[in-house]
This record gives structure tokens, sequence and C-alpha cells, in this order.
């Protein structure tokens, strides 16, 4: 049954804001930030009070997503099957990365990958308000 598109639009909108969002406050890192730092890569993490809800509508709660890998896997504990999802907005999307263990354990993380000009970033939640970010050139 194909998907109906007001509720795809409104999935990829979430995304956008949320998206714009931290663009806005990248572009603030990025200018602390020696460029050659970034060839191999920064770690960073920071703390974005005002970005939780943005970030719960368009990354976490966003329930339209497609699938974009699957695999099946053998553990010493058991199989267990890996599947990413993704909203995508050409160089800007958030993925959700779901493995379900044979033993009914299920993990699920997820994160956002923003591109700026030369510079790749990608963005995970670690706790409530704080944000790790792994910023590349690219």
């Amino acid at each position: 049954m194909p998907i109906d598109e007001s509720y795809k639009r409104t999935s990829l909108e979430r995304l956008e804001k949320v998206a714009n969002s931290v663009r806005e406050k990248l572009q603030e890192i990025l200018e602390d930030i020696d460029p050659e730092d970034l060839d191999y890569g920064l770690s960073e993490e920071v703390k974005w009070e005002e970005l939780k809800e943005l970030w719960e509508e368009g990354v976490e709660k966003n329930n339209y997503m497609e699938v974009v890998y699957t695999e099946v896997m053998e553990h010493h504990d058991g199989a267990y099957l890996k599947a990413t999802f993704r909203n995508s907005l050409g160089d800007t999307y958030a993925d959700r990365y779901v493995s379900v263990w044979s033993s009914g354990r299920v993990d699920v993380s997820h994160a956002l990958f923003v591109k700026l000009e030369s510079v790749s970033v990608r963005i995970e939640r670690v706790k409530e308000d704080t944000y790790k970010l792994f910023i590349k050139s690219v």
C-alpha cells in the first residue's frame, strides 16, 4: 500500500526544521575551529537545550522512514536483525538504527547527518540536552 504523500511531506518538513536549527548552531561552532583540525575529524559534545523538542519530532519520533539496510547476523548470543531506516533531504538525513536480538531485546539509536559547504557532521543525542558531534572535512 503506497504511503500518503502528505504524511511523507510532513515527516520531511519535521526533519528540515531540526536540520535548519542545527545548521545555525553548527555555523557558530565552526567559526571557532581550525579547518586543519577537521581533516581527520573532530569529536565534540555540546549542550543544546532548545533543540530537544525539534530533535524528538524530527529525528526520534518521526514515523515515516524508508528502509535502507537490513541484515541478519550471527552473534555468540544467537542471530539478530540489523536494520537502518532513513529520512532524507538530499545531503541531510536522519537514520534510525534498529537491532532485534533473538532473545527479544531491541536496541534503537538515532543519528542526524548534515553537510555544510565542505564539512559533514554526524550528530547523536547522548543525554536529554547533550549531543555528540563528529565533524569532518569532505
